[in-house]
């Protein structure tokens, strides 16, 4: 269900410059003043290799527009996003190309996971994955970091789609992975943490539809609910960006449209218009909504929108 737009959000005069390297599928996450990227696709798209994924990671404060400062960097990777807890990022598997340029693709998700201090600018691992994991989202509500979706790349072998969401209780003094059932099987989608829940939105199936679902897991209960579908057809909600901001869940989906949650939680009304992308990602710096990177026309774009929205 779509409203009629309630409130209108348009480009904001403060901008951001453009990102330090045009890339889709990359991670990013914004805490305490930050907003990091990592890695990504960074050659045309649906070409894969070793040179066609990055490993660098950037920040840049929110109170210093453009300005990018590189810190240590890690494996070359796709498919993947970063989450944050108690100030420090967190990066949990993705995919790395096995291939050399100009060699046919062999692609495998990893189950790597590391966490970032930006006090000592080190990277830490922490226990991976009980399984590879790619094309998938992860998302962080109280002490619980929570992966969703996605599927394992094999190679020449093939994928195996994920069937249960992961957990990581980041307070306990062993860090330990569990598991449990999901709903579905998509990957290309998006989570986000909203209102102690996680919200995860649109993607594609196993049988190779994309699709605008809505699948809400409450923690607390371990039970799923279904939400408002995504506005639009064919590829608009294939590989889109969320983001909360003063407590509204923000979706930029295929097609450039910004589209916000509304109040009821029963529909989505339009917020904003900007560039359609697909495989970007969407932060909220407190004032306005950043959506960023993503591939458009067969290239990856390092293009950086801001919407001033009303919040209302």
């Amino acid at each position: 269900m779509v409203a009629a737009s309630v409130a209108s959000a348009v480009l904001a005069e403060v901008s951001f410059g453009v990102m330090p390297e045009a890339a889709a599928s990359f991670g990013a996450v914004a805490s305490g003043g930050w907003l990091y990227i990592y890695g990504g696709h960074v050659a045309e798209t649906h070409s894969y290799s070793t040179g066609a994924v990055s490993g660098k990671f950037f920040r840049m404060n929110f109170a210093a527009p453009g300005k990018w400062e590189e810190l240590p960097g890690g494996p070359g990777l796709q498919g993947m996003n970063l989450a944050t807890h108690a100030g420090k990022i967190y990066r949990i598997g993705g995919m790395m190309p096995r291939n050399q340029p100009g060699q046919p693709a062999d692609n495998f998700s990893v189950a790597d996971c590391a966490r970032f201090d930006p006090a000592s600018a080190m990277w830490e691992a922490l226990p991976p994955m009980p399984e590879p994991r790619s094309s998938h989202d992860v998302v962080v509500i109280g002490d619980q970091l929570i992966v969703t979706g996605g599927w394992d790349m094999e190679g020449s072998a093939g994928q195996h789609w994920s069937q249960t969401i992961l957990t990581l209780d980041l307070s306990a003094p062993r860090l330990e992975w569990k598991s449990a059932p999901q709903p579905f099987r998509r990957r290309a989608l998006i989570a986000a943490a909203y209102q102690g829940r996680m919200w995860v939105m649109g993607g594609i199936t196993d049988a190779g539809n994309v699709v605008g679902e809505v699948d809400i897991y409450d923690p607390r209960t371990k039970a799923w609910t279904k939400g408002p579908a995504l506005p639009g057809s064919g590829v608009n909600p294939f590989a889109p960006a969320a983001a909360v901001d003063a407590n509204r869940l923000y979706v930029s989906v295929a097609d450039g449209t910004l589209y916000r949650l509304n109040r009821s939680e029963q529909g989505w009304e339009k917020a904003g218009s900007g560039t359609p992308r697909v495989a970007h990602r969407a932060v909220a710096d407190g004032r306005s909504i950043l959506v960023m990177g993503g591939a458009e026309k067969g290239k990856d774009l390092d293009l950086i929108e801001v919407f001033s929205v009303n919040h209302v």
